[in-house]
């Protein structure tokens, strides 16, 4: 048995509540001078059956069990956000991504329902406040997900739109380059394209300041660009016109990811579920050493009651040769009796084994 285990037993305070009990005991008359009394021994067998039914709920805690299911509901929970956080990172950098929805009903009444499991839990209001606060930043997040994912899709929308001005610009000046006199202009016009979309592709895989100031300062220059074929000026508006999307949608995609990132909900889940982890184990601690005490609580008992029923057939040994003693001295007297006056005695059969004997006289 380790130290731990020995302190946890705590003797010396075990010692002062068997005197407060015996003193109790005692103030009651359930225990005198000469022993216990028969209504004392009820109420001490009635206390150590109470103490070890104590015991064994303890050892049988059903704490480790309800932290267990917490945990459990707890891991779901990190599984369905690491899903969500997925789904977000793919709509972010690949332009393939898929645009269903990655957020279902299912997902948030699970979260909700592991929230509450680990809410009824809790040990403090702490606690309790800190699962609340987790509760409202998943329902958040369950919207701002969805948003993310249409505001990323209608972004890389309007980037392939404007990529598609590419191959189109290039096309129409192939065609109107024998036609058109003044080729420079041509030629500058498909330079202007291929730097916007340059800083179009640099602004969506990178929106920072720098790069939407970047993009800016050359789509400026798409309606000034004049004297061209009108099937090129065409293509250069619709391209201006694609270009004014991408500014438009990437910021609201840009401040949802933000917002997503401040809510910082797994980080948050994973501590919680540190703090129930440690609820575990402290629950298992705990009833290791009720287990411990049961069992030495139980081999006392068994002991006491060895004990008891010795001194119990020791008891019953001495009767049995008393009665034996007495029956045996009553039948020696009444053979005295008999023989010295026959026709004054009752016949003792009838109460054959009494201790006290009348005897009558005739008259």
């Amino acid at each position: 048995m380790s130290e731990d285990v020995v302190k946890s037993l705590a003797p010396r305070r075990l010692t002062r509540v068997m005197a407060t009990v015996e003193r109790v005991l005692a103030e009651r008359g359930l225990v005198t001078a000469s022993g216990v009394t028969l209504r004392g021994a009820g109420v001490m067998a009635a206390v150590l059956v109470a103490l070890l039914v104590f015991l064994h709920a303890r050892a049988d805690d059903d704490d480790t069990q309800r932290y267990t299911g917490v945990l459990a509901e707890l891991a779901a929970v990190k599984l369905v956000d690491a899903r969500w956080d997925v789904a977000v990172l793919r709509s972010r950098s690949d332009p393939n991504a898929s645009t269903e929805r990655v957020v279902q009903p299912r997902d948030v009444t699970r979260i909700q329902r592991a929230l509450d499991l680990a809410y009824a839990n809790a040990r403090s209001n702490a606690m309790r406040v800190s699962i609340e606060g987790l509760k409202k930043s998943y329902l958040e997040k369950a919207d701002l997900v969805t948003r993310f994912q249409q505001a990323s899709a209608d972004a890389r929308q309007a980037l392939d739109a404007a990529m598609r001005a590419d191959v189109a610009v290039s096309t129409l000046v192939r065609t109107a380059w024998r036609e058109f006199p003044d080729r420079e202009r041509l030629v500058a016009a498909e330079n202007l394209v291929a730097r916007v979309l340059a800083e179009a592709q640099q602004y969506h895989h990178a929106p920072t300041s720098a790069s939407r100031t970047a993009l800016e300062g050359v789509a400026v220059d798409l309606p000034r660009a004049h004297s061209l074929p009108r099937p090129v000026q065409a293509a250069l508006a619709r391209l201006e016109s694609d270009i004014d999307q991408v500014l438009l949608l990437k910021p609201l995609e840009q401040m949802l990811g933000e917002r997503l990132t401040v809510l910082n909900t797994g980080a948050r889940a994973d501590d919680l579920a540190e703090t129930y982890q440690r609820h575990l184990a402290d629950a298992l601690d705990e009833r290791s050493h009720y287990r411990i005490a049961l069992l030495v609580y139980s081999a006392l008992l068994l002991i006491v009651a060895g004990f008891a029923a010795r001194g119990a057939y020791r008891r019953f040994r001495a009767l049995e040769a008393s009665h034996a003693a007495q029956v045996h001295e009553l039948a020696e007297v009444r053979e005295q009796l008999r023989v010295a006056e026959p026709a004054s005695i009752v016949d003792l059969d009838d109460i054959a084994g009494a201790q006290n004997v009348r005897f009558i006289r005739r008259p």
